[in-house]
């Protein structure tokens, strides 16, 4: 009888490793090709979507192992394909799960610049960058968000905010690293003109201010 009954639970301790090994396999797979479209898609200038795309955006996000960075990637691999079909983005399905990843990893500023993007409502925008700049002051998103919130609202903004965008628009255009993203950003800002003033004034350059 104990001969038996280790056996049955040998056999399901097998088992739920093959599965979860499965799952893993699966989860790293889904997250490597979300990866390398959204570094295709922020990397090109006219990226196209592929029918594999399309796919891998309609995945079930309640198979997906639950993870903070996974969960934001996902959400940003839907927004690219919804802008570059020119759809209507599923707003209130992705700050579902965004929300979701604040529950996973509360201290990580990606997902509140990403609410923040998002959000329709001025009061809950301003409290997500708070929080993004909070616990990320230095993370490059976090920067962004700071430089095109301000240079955006700039005549609304405290000179204090005006000096601090400032000067992270000026450190990070002089970090090459940045340059993708800085100038990704600015090419979408609406504070775009005031931005490239200022790089022009501290004679600096970027692709997108010409």
């Amino acid at each position: 009888m104990k001969i038996n009954l280790l056996s049955i639970l040998s056999f399901f301790f097998a088992l739920f490793l093959l599965c979860s090994g499965y799952l893993s396999l699966q989860n790293a797979l889904i997250t490597n090709a979300i990866e390398s479209r959204l570094n295709y898609f922020s990397s090109n200038s006219n990226p196209v979507v592929r029918p594999n795309d399309k796919k891998l955006a309609e995945t079930d996000p309640n198979t997906l192992t639950k993870s903070a960075h996974l969960l934001n990637s996902f959400v940003l691999l839907n927004q690219w394909i919804a802008y570059l079909n020119q759809e209507e983005s599923a707003s209130n399905n992705w700050i579902a799960l965004l929300n979701t990843s604040t529950h996973i990893r509360p201290t990580w500023p990606n997902t509140y610049v990403e609410l923040s993007k998002l959000s329709k409502e001025q009061q809950k925008t301003s409290q997500y960058q708070q929080l993004a700049m909070l616990f990320g002051p230095y993370s490059p998103s976090s920067r962004l968000l700071l430089i095109d919130t301000i240079f955006t609202h700039w005549e609304n903004s405290q000179v204090s905010l005006q000096m601090e965008a400032s000067q992270h628009l000026i450190a990070m255009t002089r970090i090459w690293r940045h340059r993708s993203s800085l100038n990704q950003m600015i090419s979408h800002s609406k504070g775009k003109q005031r931005i490239c003033n200022m790089l022009a004034f501290n004679k600096l350059k970027v692709p997108t201010c010409g």
